[in-house]
């Protein structure tokens, strides 16, 4: 591929990006898309034939970045306690900054599970991947009292609920927007001591 087509995908791939950034799978069109990436319609399916192939390719563009990074963490020879708080806060800004993933990994799970799973394990650094390193990392500090795999749950289940729950909790708490990006600041502070202690509990 030529480094003008290397350009214009990775422009598409943007574009794609802050469209359905703001309007979702369901609410997004190629042609808003094409606008969005200043080019013509022909021009978006020649790269990608439908709105799916666009979805997965930003799918998984942005967690093959993000398992990179989870990756690079894990395999760290910082503390156990400093990785946590690590992951917790990047897998949080994460979601803040796709908050279109957690939406359709939920959908998907109800009508399409295998094509989550298949994106998830397609990346350089798939989940078991991850599994298996934090398995490692836990038994290197002899921490027995919590499964590896129930540890990993526990960090994604409660990062991503009041990204997921967000126009839910902004009218049960009475949060305007910045208020809610303040209260979301405070839980990626909170969350990993909360975690940590359930680790270290006698």
């Amino acid at each position: 591929m030529s480094e003008n087509q290397l350009s214009t995908e990775k422009r598409i791939l943007e574009a794609a990006k802050t469209v359905f950034h703001k309007k979702g799978f369901d609410g997004a069109r190629m042609q808003e898309i094409a606008d969005e990436a200043g080019i013509n319609k022909a021009l978006l399916h020649y790269y990608f034939r439908s709105k799916e192939n666009l979805f997965d390719a930003v799918f998984s563009d942005a967690f093959t970045e993000f398992f990179r990074r989870l990756f690079s963490l894990i395999s760290d020879t910082i503390p156990l306690d400093e990785k946590i708080r690590y992951i917790c806060n990047d897998y949080i800004t994460f979601m803040q900054q796709n908050p279109f993933i957690p939406v359709f990994i939920l959908n998907g799970i109800q009508h399409n599970p295998e094509k989550v799973a298949a994106l998830l394990q397609n990346s350089p650094n798939p989940p078991s991947a991850i599994l298996k390193q934090v398995k490692i990392m836990m038994e290197a500090e002899g921490l027995h009292g919590i499964d590896h795999r129930q540890l990993i749950i526990n960090i994604i289940s409660l990062s991503v609920f009041p990204l997921v729950a967000k126009p839910l909790l902004k009218n049960i708490l009475n949060l305007s927007e910045e208020e809610f990006s303040d209260f979301i600041e405070v839980r990626k502070r909170e969350l990993p001591e909360l975690i940590l202690r359930s680790i270290h509990k006698e």
